[in-house]
């Protein structure tokens, strides 16, 4: 489809005592952390409209921060469901007019919808205006999202296509600056025309798009990259603002590369560009400088053009860090009126560029027992963890049910807006969990400058005290502030039948009331509304080394083959064991009360040992990315090595044992095998040695001394370890 590209043009009235108004420029893609289009699916919003609504304004619904509009601050606001909000508190909902905006309001499309169920094929999509909150202070967003608007005098008897759906959203910054931007994504008539802009509360001031009426800004594609972001600034806007939107500065350059910098930039002050300068100079050193000339860069944001500049840099030693600098200047030979936006800075190492390690990758998620929408995303990162094994290190962080800890909190403040949501590597928000399993294939490749593993596991089963070492070794230079962190995880949690404290919500059950929310083809379709005995994956149980990691064990600058550790210890409670009034088993839940089918939580078997490096930044939590991690399982018994002695021929029967057991096996050559039994806290509870012969072998094992319930055998054979589990009746 065509894309209409909207010239604004800031017409500016005069405020009393500040002589200043808002203006706008254009900033495609400039969306918080956190946003996403979806969010009307998730349950973790404020409703402010819902359907059918038509000719309403919404209850006032409060801004969680100081926002200042006009320069003067505002604490709440109401919804039409004509496209606008209003900070006036006694305001009537009204259809926008063509020639003026309402008093106290922001426009984001102003014209006569509704809200309204829609028909096939967009029957499933939902129609309501919305609000939630993103960020941290003092850098929070609220977003008022406007999601399936139709037209008033559209029935929508008939099937519709997106042209006939609206969605937009109005996105309110904290701070005094008073900043707000309009969104605009892959939904409405682009031939369809309405007011944008924004009014003061005596309406002496406005801000307004071309006239009174403007096209819907339309670009087709669903990817937030490409949704047209219009920022709004209140204050006087320059002649002249170069500002970049993109540069390509990596964080290491091989030492012999040569180095080009290039990038995307824009016009945001008011006046088209011709002409301007890019720099940049390395340790301070000369200024290497490029004109670029007989140009037409339109103002406001809608001029913008990729640059590369043409001089090379070629110097900086092996191992050495370079301070990079760049900027842009001279705009038709004139200021640029606003240099922030316009210069960068950046520490730059060359190495060898080796980075030979392979990236085992951090999945961090949020999720509750409560969340209906949660066991939906586990499939996806158990489906991952299954594709990839351990390369996929998994952990769930829960909130406000019985697995919730407090570095888990911690960690959920700082990262998770929603449920279920995750982040890989401390680096990739995830957002909508359609995207998490291709998000963790593309990560998965990247290589990574430093191996991680876990060493020296202990399990002391009369204290119950676990011991490990997370040991990091780096292939290549390195640089930052770089900590070795550490956390245990535990697969396999059951609890007592509770619904939403232990007990799974599955909006995915065919006695969902609402419907099932994948259909009668998810998974979980025939699984209870509310799972009881329902088996919770990569459950995180503590951060040993703290949410962040351990600090000055590593130098700022390290060089390949370094080496540096980190011990860690976690006293795991007393095992919890389970029981339930029903017998069910499945692949998500069992509460099948049977001997040696009753664990809960706290059983050693099922506990994982991670470690990982991250790069610190004091200042920004969305700039504190784990470069590589590990994990391991606390008993070696689940790694099994079969070289020389298949697994088929093996077996244990009876099993389950009254007591006497028979292993029988067949060897290609003799050999003296050991066999130790262990109950389900790991603790050891007998050995035996066998002398085996070539061929087939029967041994028979006596357990009468041994409770009923569930234990592992472990079998040393030739240096080789192989695990059966037994059940004792």
């Amino acid at each position: 489809m065509r894309v209409l590209s909207l010239k604004l043009i800031v017409l500016i009235c005069a405020v009393p005592g500040f002589g200043q108004s808002y203006f706008a420029v254009r900033n495609d893609g400039a969306l918080p952390q956190g946003y996403f289009l979806d969010k009307i699916y998730d349950a973790d919003k404020t409703i402010l409209l819902n359907q059918p609504s038509n000719q309403v304004l919404s209850s006032q619904d409060q801004i969680p921060f100081d926002f200042y509009f006009y320069n003067t601050p505002v604490s709440y606001y109401k919804a039409s469901d004509n496209g606008y909000i209003t900070f006036n508190p006694n305001a009537s909902n009204s259809v926008v007019p063509d020639t003026a905006l309402p008093d106290h309001s922001i426009v984001v499309f102003g014209k006569d919808f509704k809200l309204q169920k829609l028909p096939a094929p967009n029957e499933g999509v939902g129609t309501q205006v919305y609000s939630y909150t993103v960020g941290k202070a003092p850098k929070r967003s609220h977003i008022i999202q406007y999601y399936g608007a139709s037209l008033a005098n559209d029935s929508l008897n008939s099937p519709i296509n997106n042209s006939s759906i609206f969605a937009f959203a109005i996105i309110l910054h904290e701070g005094p600056e008073g900043r707000f931007d309009l969104v605009y994504s892959p939904y409405g008539n682009k031939f369809s025309k309405g007011s944008i802009g924004c009014a003061s509360a005596s309406n002496t001031s406005s801000t307004l798009f071309k006239d009174s009426l403007v096209y819907l800004p339309y670009q087709f594609s669903f990817n937030l990259n490409d949704f047209i972001v219009y920022q709004f600034h209140y204050g006087s806007q320059s002649a002249f603002d170069l500002a970049f939107k993109d540069l390509k500065v990596e964080k290491i350059y091989p030492f012999n590369s040569v180095v080009n910098f290039k990038g995307k930039m824009s016009n945001w002050g008011k006046n088209i560009v011709n002409s301007y300068t890019v720099n940049y100079s390395i340790n301070a050193g000369d200024t290497i400088s490029y004109l670029m000339d007989q140009l037409n860069l339109m103002p406001n944001g809608e001029g913008n053009m990729s640059f590369n500049h043409p001089i090379s840099w070629l110097s900086g030693a092996l191992g050495s860090l370079n301070d990079v600098n760049i900027w842009l200047s001279d705009p038709n030979n004139g200021i640029d009126g606003v240099a922030d936006n316009s210069h960068f800075r950046k520490t730059v190492l060359r190495n060898n560029n080796t980075n030979l390690a392979d990236r085992n990758i951090l999945v961090e998620e949020g999720t509750g027992a409560w969340c209906g929408y949660c066991p939906g995303a586990n499939l996806i990162i158990n489906s991952a963890y299954k594709q990839y094994g351990r390369r996929v290190i998994p952990i769930s962080y829960h909130f406000d049910d019985s697995m919730g800890t407090d570095d888990g909190n911690l960690f959920l403040s700082q990262y998770i807006n929603s449920y279920p949501d995750a982040i890989i590597d401390r680096k990739i928000l995830l957002g909508s969990n359609n995207t998490w399993l291709a998000e963790i294939t593309s990560r998965i490749n990247v290589k990574a400058p430093v191996e991680v593993s876990i060493q020296n596991k202990v399990f002391n089963p009369q204290s119950r005290v676990i011991s490990y070492r997370v040991r990091v070794k780096f292939v290549d230079y390195w640089y930052g502030v770089l900590r070795i962190g550490s956390a245990v995880t535990e697969d396999k949690v059951r609890g007592m039948a509770n619904p939403f404290i232990w007990s799974q919500n599955n909006y995915y059950s065919k006695g969902n009331p609402s419907g099932p929310a994948g259909g009668i083809s998810h998974p979980l379709y025939n699984e209870s509304l509310v799972v009881d005995g329902y088996w919770h994956q990569h459950v995180q149980k503590a951060n040993p080394s703290g949410v962040w990691g351990i600090s000055n064990l590593i130098p700022q600058l390290v060089a390949p083959n370094s080496e540096y550790f980190a011990d860690f210890s976690y006293t795991l409670p007393a095992a919890s064991f389970v029981s339930y009034n029903s017998d069910y088993n499945s692949d998500f839940c069992s509460t099948i009360d049977a001997i040696g089918q009753n664990e809960g939580i706290h059983i050693p078997a099922n506990i994982n040992l991670i470690g990982f490096v991250e790069e610190y930044d004091e200042n920004d939590v969305f700039n504190r990315p784990i470069i590589n991690a590990a994990s391991a399982p606390l008993w070696d018994l689940v790694s099994v090595k079969q070289e020389n002695v298949m697994a088929e021929t093996i077996s244990l029967y009876p099993n389950p044992s009254n007591g006497i057991c028979n292993i029988r096996l067949k060897l290609g050559s003799a050999s003296p095998i050991k066999i130790e039994v262990y109950n389900v806290n790991g603790q050891l509870l007998q050995t035996t040695f066998h002398g085996c012969e070539m061929g087939i072998n029967n041994i028979v094992l006596n357990t009468l001394n041994l409770n009923p319930g569930l234990y592992a055998l472990k079998m040393v054979l030739n240096g080789q370890v192989l695990l059966r589990n037994i059940v004792i009746q």
